[in-house]
């Protein structure tokens, strides 16, 4: 099923390149990147935390070749874009750029890969290109189809490959540049793929092998679209900021990060002389808790003590919707809805915050009755119930590659 989205694709894109650049069109190679599923420790990243992640089965693909057409620059066509689906660049005048309207496009996402990579001493940008590009990963879910796509264009655009670690921080950077304050962890996920410990303090990477058994990990998406940078997300970027100088300050050591902070600590934050102020001391319990969740969460984990993970995925979803003030009523509302399912071990809202979807952990053979509650109860309550793709049921996936291209599909 993975290989057949992911060569469905494939076709869009060599449909879209030949329509942009013409019928000789040929693609040379095939950078391809999957979206992630957040399992615990949501907003840790940028709080120096870690996040239990996994790379799935739903990929963004960037076809690429060196193409005299695009004389020089980069010219990129995206294939899911109804109208409007081209651009051409000329990268050096991209060297400093930073996108000035706030929320950014998909082509804002190349812009930002350009730049990241100008003027780099590392790596080599490929020029001319042109990119065809196309995904299945679905957007405003949370699964995180920006860093997919942006760890996908940086091995399209550039040569050698570079280290996991240099690829990361590329499409971090291409992000930022585009508009989204996001961390690490995404494109950690995605160009290490499988199950990953991500320590976004050291940037490091642990990989786990948990046996699921008959369960599955199912998203289902609560219809509300949200945007990593027209949401709260930045405001909690910046609160994170505001609460880690203050407890500096009040603590008298140098701390290095929120997620360093200990339960005595939180305790004297909250009624020591010179107290954390509200709302930055709620997030700052939310974090604190968060990172004894992850900790709790690994050893369940690595147990296989799924219903103990299940117990902290709801922990974590209402320790983000009340303390960290990032969910939506409508996804909470969703994830209510889904544990009330016969089964259901958890469920929590996933991702940035402000709509996108609920992560919901179960056994395979309740995916029907989950299906059927949802659209009896949610989905028709908010005109929802006919659609299709509401809900992906996720399996685990390798990481970010570049490859020539298959034969067949040139």
């Amino acid at each position: 099923m993975a290989k057949a989205l992911r060569t469905a694709a494939e076709r869009r894109a060599i449909a879209a390149g030949r329509a942009a650049f013409g019928a000789g069109w040929r693609p040379d190679r095939r950078a391809m990147a999957p979206g992630r599923i957040e399992l615990l420790g949501n907003h840790l990243d940028y709080n120096g935390g870690p996040v239990l992640c996994a790379a799935i089965d739903r990929w963004v693909v960037a076809l690429a070749n060196s193409s005299p057409l695009v004389a020089g620059g980069v010219a990129m066509v995206a294939a899911d874009i109804p109208v409007d689906n081209m651009v051409r660049l000329d990268p050096p005048a991209l060297r400093e750029w930073r996108n000035p309207e706030g929320a950014p496009g998909t082509f804002d996402y190349l812009r930002g890969s350009i730049a990241a990579t100008e003027g780099r001493s590392d790596v080599t940008l490929r020029t001319p290109t042109a990119i065809a590009a196309a995904g299945d990963v679905p957007l405003g879910v949370g699964l995180s189809s920006s860093a997919a796509l942006c760890v996908a264009l940086a091995l399209a655009l550039v040569k050698p490959r570079p280290p996991d670690r240099e690829l990361v921080l590329m499409a971090q950077e291409a992000e930022n540049r585009a508009g989204s304050p996001c961390g690490t962890m995404d494109q950690s996920a995605s160009v290490a793929g499988g199950v990953i410990r991500f320590d976004a303090a050291t940037l490091s990477v642990r990989r786990l092998s948990p046996d699921l058994g008959d369960l599955v990990f199912v998203v289902a998406d609560s219809g509300v679209v949200r945007s990593l940078g027209a949401s709260s997300y930045p405001c909690r970027v910046e609160e994170a900021r505001a609460a880690l100088e203050h407890t500096r300050r009040v603590l008298g050591r140098d701390i290095p990060n929120l997620a360093a902070l200990t339960p005595s600590d939180l305790a004297r934050l909250a009624s020591g002389p010179d107290p954390l102020p509200e709302p930055l001391l709620a997030r700052v319990r939310h974090i604190v808790r968060e990172t004894a969740r992850v900790e709790r969460g690994e050893a369940a984990l690595r147990a296989g003590d799924w219903t103990e993970f299940g117990r902290l995925m709801i922990a974590s979803g209402r320790s983000s919707a009340t303390d960290y003030a990032i969910s939506h009523p409508r996804v909470e509302a969703l994830a209510s809805e889904a544990l009330e399912v016969d089964g259901v071990l958890g469920a929590r809202m996933m991702g940035g915050g402000e709509g996108g979807s609920v992560l919901i952990l179960l056994p395979r053979s309740r995916v029907p009755a989950l299906e059927c509650r949802l659209r009896d109860g949610y989905y028709r309550d908010h005109g929802m119930a006919d659609r299709t793709g509401l809900l992906h049921v996720c399996a685990f996936a390798s990481g970010a590659v570049v490859e020539p291209l298959d034969p067949g599909l040139r």
